[in-house]
């Protein structure tokens, strides 16, 4: 009788242990391509913007996004990006301050 209740459970909890981590996989992929696309996304339109002659509005997004896409395994070419958009900023932030 044991034995069949050990085969039922290990029948029926491979299929869901497996299902579970598929889907908390999935999740973690698709929060960092979202994260991804938004911080790419927000630097575009802060640069488009001060093309235009306005003020770049997304750092605190940008930074926030980022956040998310490291929590989720991002990797280091949206990292160079962010490197080279706060770099930009800050040189923006300078040139308006003067």
């Amino acid at each position: 009788m044991s034995e069949a209740i050990i085969i039922a459970l290990i029948t029926a909890g491979f299929p869901t242990c497996a299902t579970a981590l598929t889907a908390f996989f999935q999740s973690r992929t698709s929060k960092k391509n979202a994260a991804k696309q938004s911080i790419l996304q927000m630097i575009l339109e802060d640069h488009m913007a001060v093309q235009e002659g306005h003020l770049p509005t997304n750092y605190q997004n940008v930074l926030h996004e980022f956040d998310i896409y490291s929590k989720n395994g991002g990797n280091s070419y949206v990292a160079e990006k962010v490197e080279d958009y706060k770099r930009w900023f800050i040189e923006i932030e300078k040139a308006r301050q003067k």
